[in-house]
């Protein structure tokens, strides 16, 4: 299914279905009430991410600080199929504990959350999380998932999107902090005394002093993906250095583009360092406009890897570069299991709630009164239709930040 028909249905059907379950959850609760207090023993925990990768790879912190406080706990996540990927990335889950759900159509998705929750419900579950902010598909599973404790956002007194009032746990999504910090307040929710709410009263730990998922990989595989480079390009030696230009972004939010033109104006400018050689990165459906933009920089100093790497290759590569710039998209949380420089370009999103962790990591935007416009408030469906925040950041400011860390 398209973002734009999940989207919808999800808006139509989901706040009847959580309505639904609103109810339901009253009336078994006056049969056996669950307890909304401090989770003692923690066996097997449940975290609904059904999609972005990014934000994946953002829960890492999450996850360390539940093995911290329960050090036998068994770890399981629900996603949707093409989300599997940033899972294993994050190294803590092994590979039959993550559940999924395919999204090709209606009836495939029907027919696999079905039986994701008929699975889920028999292994007991102490604590389930909904990881996703205002999507009512994602609270609807965590609920019917039958864990003994829940964990998800609530609106409160906020004007916010409606999903219902079930968790035992309820926090509120709080806009003012980093996305990483708010899912590690999820953990610290179950492990305080009940009615801390709208969040718990802790304080924020800092995000140079959050954990981060590190890549390690081996020698061979690092030559093989200098080979895959030397194969695209007769420019390269023992001296080349390696920076990435990803033009991409998530069908998701197209508004987070880059103009191509801009990409291709920085590519020529990069080419006055020597022995820089530019790596483009992207999907297979991207391989198109790559192509425009390999032409379009006029130099065998560039290696058009667009859908010719996997997921495993791409993380290697960012070990061997020097430098990524990108818009706002997954790649720029992959590379920061790496030490990888990385410039981000922000517009309708902001970098104070999904800024790249890490080192060397910088984000870029220009600042204008309409941004952000996409937010979880308005489930990321914005009215804009001309992403001037993006075309306002210019190639020379770009370049200039490129260049302080080639220099």
């Amino acid at each position: 299914m398209k973002p734009d028909t999940m989207r919808k249905i999800d808006a139509g059907l989901g706040p009847l279905l959580c309505a639904a379950l609103t109810v339901r959850r009253r009336l078994l609760d006056l049969l056996l009430p669950r307890s909304t207090g401090r989770l003692e023993v923690v066996k097997r925990l449940l975290f609904v991410k059904p999609a972005e990768m990014g934000s994946t790879i953002l829960m890492y912190p999450m996850l360390c600080r539940a093995r911290q406080l329960w050090p036998d706990c068994e770890f399981h996540f629900l996603v949707f199929a093409e989300n599997t990927a940033a899972v294993h990335m994050l190294g803590m889950v092994d590979e039959a504990n993550i559940h999924t759900i395919r999204t090709t159509d209606l009836k495939t998705f029907v027919k696999d959350s079905l039986a994701a929750l008929w699975k889920l419900r028999w292994l007991n579950f102490d604590a389930a999380f909904d990881l996703e902010f205002f999507s009512r598909a994602s609270a609807i599973l965590t609920e019917l998932a039958g864990a003994r404790a829940t964990c998800g956002f609530n609106r409160f007194t906020m004007e916010g999107l409606y999903k219902g009032s079930f968790f035992t746990h309820p926090v509120q999504y709080n806009s003012h902090i980093h996305t990483a910090q708010t899912f590690l307040c999820m953990i610290d929710a179950l492990d305080q005394p009940a009615g801390q709410v709208p969040l718990v009263k802790t304080p924020v730990k800092p995000l140079e002093q959050l954990e981060l998922a590190r890549l390690t990989c081996t020698p061979e595989e690092r030559l093989q993906v200098r080979q895959l480079i030397g194969e695209h390009t007769t420019a390269m030696n023992g001296h080349s250095r390696f920076v990435i230009l990803n033009a991409n972004s998530s069908d998701l939010v197209p508004l987070r583009r880059w103009p191509l033109e801009n990409f291709i104006e920085l590519g020529r400018r990069l080419m006055q360092f020597e022995n820089l050689v530019i790596v483009l990165t992207g999907v297979p459906g991207e391989r198109a406009e790559s192509e425009q933009v390999q032409a379009a920089i006029g130099s065998s100093r560039v290696a058009n890897l667009v859908g010719r790497t996997s997921l495993r290759q791409l993380l290697v590569l960012y070990s061997l570069c020097d430098l990524m710039i990108t818009n706002d998209s997954g790649p720029s949380h992959f590379a920061s299991l790496t030490d990888l420089p990385v410039i981000t370009l922000f517009g309708p999103e902001t970098p104070r709630l999904y800024g790249a962790l890490g080192k060397n990591k910088r984000a870029i935007t220009a600042g204008l009164a309409c941004s952000p416009c996409v937010s979880s408030y308005n489930h990321r469906a914005t009215a804009c239709n001309a992403n001037i925040c993006m075309r306002s950041i210019t190639v020379e400011e770009v370049f200039k930040a490129c260049s302080e860390f080639l220099i």
